[in-house]
């Protein structure tokens, strides 16, 4: 998974962080004392040195002399992690939409502090440190998801060969049940393979989402955090000859711990062009290679080539590891042996963007038990 670089300090929402750090520094000292009170028995527990009915104790006394210190401990927790929240986003999410979504619910809790100072209205406070903080936390779900799946490097890379049809049923029962609660009025089904019932264990999950026009932008930017409902999006990339269409989006996605044949691919359509297949297609205004990774759009190649070869297509997948190295510009070399080829491609693709390693360690092992001479005898 590519990790998104620091855009935190040139979006609205650290700006935003920083005014309400400005207001909170209006309370007084006995809320301070309180706050801080909280805050060091929380580490302290944390870390083992306090026993958790002494940290209780004091966080109930602290309470009990400021009622709103604890509201204002955990709300400025929030604001300290939001950095690492977004260097750790899908790129693809932190976009306009999401960053104007989570900057507007931080203006109203700082509107609603300052209103506090004004008039000295406890309902002003409690919209800010509850109601507030409660929509801060739905807006970073809403736009960043509810899984973020981290991988440790120290881990070992063991590729899924698990191919049994009902498991991949499931997860597909529990993606479309997601995308339709999503966006309300939305509807979500299968095409492709799964859609026409001609699938094999190789075949991926292909989805038709269709949303009110009027949603269609919220359903493309928000569409990792949808698919996160159901299980973590370890990386999301959008086709690019409909990158910059106003009415229909194809997203291709691959979730945490499951075989690498099964990417989730998602078309993503207004209402007004549902039944149009072709809508937008080949329209050089729709198109933007903007943030389309060569790299691992041939790796992807490599993937397909397996898939191919696995089902007796040699030339298919000849084909597509042909297609693959000239993305990347690579020479493909002299080898002769399909897995070899495969297997160099996905390396070539790690030495362009290191993030893919861990997709070319499973590229490698899934060539080797699928295409070695041994196991096709």
């Amino acid at each position: 998974m590519a990790w998104n670089p620091d855009k935190y300090p040139e979006t609205d929402i650290a700006a935003q962080v920083e005014s309400i750090r400005a207001t909170v520094s209006r309370f007084d000292a006995p809320t301070f004392t309180a706050a801080d009170s909280i805050r060091d028995a929380e580490i302290r527990y944390v870390e083992g040195e306090l026993p958790h009915a002494e940290a209780a104790a004091i966080f109930d006394a602290a309470s009990a002399a400021v009622p709103h210190a604890a509201g204002l401990v955990t709300l400025l927790s929030v604001l300290d992690h939001l950095p690492v929240t977004m260097q750790s986003a899908l790129p693809e999410l932190v976009n306009d939409t999401n960053i104007s979504r989570i900057t507007e619910v931080l203006r109203f809790i700082d509107n609603e502090l300052n209103s506090y100072f004004a008039d000295s209205d406890g309902a002003h406070l409690t919209n800010a440190l509850e109601t507030g903080r409660e929509n801060l936390y739905q807006a970073l779900r809403r736009s960043f998801g509810y899984w973020q799946c981290r991988r440790d490097a120290s881990e070992a890379v063991v590729a899924d060969f698990d191919l049994r049809p009902e498991r991949r049923q499931e997860l597909v029962g529990k993606l479309l049940a997601a995308l339709q609660a999503w966006v309300p009025g939305s509807r979500a089904q299968l095409r492709g393979s799964l859609g026409s019932g001609t699938t094999d264990d190789y075949s991926d999950m292909d989805i038709c989402w269709v949303v009110p026009d009027a949603e269609f932008t919220e359903a493309v930017d928000t569409s990792g955090a949808a698919l996160s409902q159901a299980r973590a999006v370890l990386s999301l990339r959008a086709d690019p000859e409909l990158a910059r269409s106003a009415r229909r989006r194809l997203v291709f996605a691959r979730l945490s711990g499951l075989p690498l044949f099964w990417r989730v691919d998602i078309d993503i359509r207004s209402d007004s062009v549902a039944a149009d297949d072709h809508y937008d297609v080949g329209n050089p205004d729709a198109r933007s290679d903007t943030g389309w990774s060569a790299p691992a759009s041939a790796i992807e190649n490599a993937i397909a080539a397996i898939k191919a070869a696995a089902r007796g297509q040699t030339d298919i997948a000849d084909g597509l590891v042909r297609r693959g190295y000239e993305r990347i510009g690579h020479h493909p070399g002299s080898t002769a042996d399909l897995a070899d080829a495969i297997t160099s491609l996905s390396q070539a693709c790690v030495a362009q963007e290191p993030g893919l390693a861990t997709m070319a360690d499973e590229v490698s092992q899934v060539a080797d038990h699928l295409l070695r001479s041994d196991h096709q005898a």
